[in-house]
């Protein structure tokens, strides 16, 4: 079987199965630390006995590969382009993950393919079936890549920080969930100087979305901000695997609230509507 006819078999055989929580993990505003929340979730995640796939969804700018100290031999563009098996193209990681890389320098994605994008994700969905829980780290802003990831999401988390520009771009990203039907992100501020700061942004940013829009995003945790976790980004060891226990506390409460959604079975209509409406008009 050719790895092209492999992948299309990957999706068949996944298509009567239930599907596997996936957890999209967003940001309006590139830099708040949206890639170390998701590689220690899917760390955290494993640690709590949930086989995870940690797929690496930022188009051209994807490091997951780099915060995990692995050096993949394929890519996921490798594997919906057919030149790799399934197998080839998962990658081992610290901590009991399994990676799907993103391909450095392209573009694909970020250019707004349609079909190229739906085959992508449809090729994720599959994958996915041997696993209890996928977190997908996407780009930052609001393309077509973010949109449909996170319309096809069953929790989707939009990372923000205090500082007023990304609170803006995390609006920004609401507005235009909210215009095309889909369900608000869970805001998890990042790089917060305490609770009460995390507490402060997040209530911001509720009470402006439902005021202009009549609909407010959720709150499922923040992390403070912590020297050790700056470090642990140069040393290219997450904070999951060795932490301070101030940030292995935020990190823990932030975990245990985004896997608790995720035993909420199936996808809702709403999402199934929205991302066929996305990958339709792009």
């Amino acid at each position: 079987m050719t790895n092209r006819h492999q992948a299309h078999s990957l999706l068949l055989s996944a298509s009567d199965t239930k599907p596997t929580p996936l957890i999209a993990v967003s940001g309006g505003k590139g830099g708040v630390g949206k890639t170390v929340i998701a590689v220690n979730l899917a760390l955290l995640a494993a640690r709590a006995g949930h086989r995870t796939l940690l797929v690496d969804l930022d188009p051209g700018l994807g490091n997951v590969d780099v915060h995990l100290r692995i050096a993949p031999r394929f890519s996921l563009e490798d594997l919906v382009d057919g030149r790799c098996t399934l197998e080839q193209a998962i990658t081992p990681a610290s901590g009991g993950i399994h990676v799907l890389a993103a391909e450095n320098a392209s573009t694909r994605l970020a250019g707004g393919d349609p079909e190229f994008l739906r085959r992508t994700l449809d090729v994720v969905e599959a994958a996915a079936r041997d696993y209890d829980v996928v977190i997908c780290d996407t780009g930052a802003g609001i393309g077509p890549g973010v949109l449909e990831t996170i319309a096809r999401a069953d929790v989707a988390l939009a990372i923000t920080a205090p500082e007023p520009a990304a609170v803006t771009d995390t609006y920004s990203l609401c507005k235009v969930l909210h215009a095309r039907g889909v369900e608000m992100p869970r805001l998890v501020v990042n790089r917060a100087r305490s609770r009460d700061d995390a507490m402060r942004t997040a209530g911001k940013l509720i009470g402006v979305c439902e005021r202009f829009l009549g609909e407010k995003p959720g709150f499922a945790g923040f992390l403070r901000e912590n020297r050790a976790v700056e470090n642990s980004a140069l040393a290219q060891r997450p904070c999951a695997l060795e932490a301070p226990a101030d940030v292995m506390e935020d990190l823990l409460a932030l975990s245990a609230t985004v896997l608790s959604e995720t035993k909420v079975p199936g996808r809702s209509q709403r999402k199934r509507t929205a991302s066929r409406l996305l990958v339709r008009h792009g």
